[in-house]
């Protein structure tokens, strides 16, 4: 290996070091605006889509099946309804006791679909990326688990006498700041929108003066 090439190959490790070892292209893709706030857009507690995190509402018990234990036991749920389908990639969930739950969405019949779990969460804010397009006009979270479900069962389950007495719902709701509903911006072509990242330019940039030097 003669010295030019020994230089060569220096001058490109020390660039490649600086640039955090990776000269690729990274893409970054734009958000769109929350559709949640979208003008007619509904929810079964408006507090969770008025876009002020410091406003806290709850998910709603889902009516009662007519057998009074069960009823007890029943789970919760936050429902958002948009004015038109929208394709969404991400869901934000602003809440300080949700642990377990799915994410449930409407199909074009109007008909629900469970599209994900998440079975231990311990962030207030939960930011999820769905795994495909999501091309709906309705969106559910049906709690599972809270942190105040132990608190809410003391309260309303007693020992009476050998007899469990059941006074209210044994399942705490959500509390809810808000939830948030995103999709891709795109170009006026359809293509998404993309950025170039700053380190890969500047890789491209002095891998470029390396070459001019040898030149």
């Amino acid at each position: 290996m003669n010295l030019q090439s020994t230089m060569t190959l220096l001058l490109i490790a020390v660039v490649m070091a600086s640039s955090g070892g990776c000269a690729s292209i990274a893409v970054k893709q734009a958000w769109s605006s929350n559709f949640a706030l979208a003008d007619g857009t509904t929810a079964n507690d408006p507090a969770i889509i008025d876009g002020n995190v410091a406003t806290l509402g709850q998910s709603q018990y889902v009516e009662a099946t007519g057998d009074a234990i069960m009823g007890m036991g029943a789970q919760s749920e936050a429902v958002i309804l948009l004015p038109e389908p929208k394709s969404i990639h991400r869901v934000v969930i602003r809440s300080p006791n949700l642990l377990a739950f799915d994410i449930w969405i409407t199909d074009a019949q109007g008909r629900w679909e469970k599209i994900k779990e998440v079975e231990s969460n311990k962030k207030p804010v939960i930011d999820l990326r769905l795994n495909r397009t999501v091309y709906t006009s309705g969106i559910k979270v049906r709690v599972r688990r809270t942190s105040d479900d132990a608190q809410q069962r003391r309260k309303n389950v007693r020992n009476v006498r050998g007899w469990m007495v059941y006074s209210g719902n044994t399942n705490a709701p959500a509390k809810i700041a808000e939830i948030e509903l995103y999709g891709f911006v795109s170009k006026p072509d359809g293509t998404s929108t993309v950025t170039q990242s700053s380190d890969s330019s500047k890789a491209e940039e002095e891998l470029d003066e390396i070459d001019l030097f040898l030149k």
